[in-house]
């Protein structure tokens, strides 16, 4: 399974943006995509998520669907600026 790192803007402050991205959580599982962890730049205007997904396409068929994108933008993330940084291959958490 690809991993992905990504970044999306912010304007409602990393909380808000953290209960959206719980309500997903049986979503994002039933599609075969999982949240490994997820941080937000000091200011919180930023939130950087790795994600382990099915494939590489699952950004834009799940993240843009019009009802998952109207929840996330009501809480505050500007789907447009959502920008995968880089796909993740192996990795470490200590």
């Amino acid at each position: 399974m690809p991993s992905m790192l990504v970044t999306v803007k912010i304007s409602k402050g990393f909380e808000t943006w953290t209960e959206m991205a719980k309500s997903f959580e049986a979503e994002v599982g039933d599609q075969g995509a999982k949240m490994v962890w997820a941080a937000a730049n000091p200011d919180e205007t930023s939130v950087y998520v790795m994600m382990d997904v099915p494939n590489p396409e699952f950004m834009k068929t799940f993240g843009e669907r019009p009802d998952i994108a109207k929840r996330r933008e009501e809480a505050g993330a500007d789907v447009s600026t959502t920008t995968v940084i880089t796909p993740i291959g192996d990795y470490w958490l200590g």
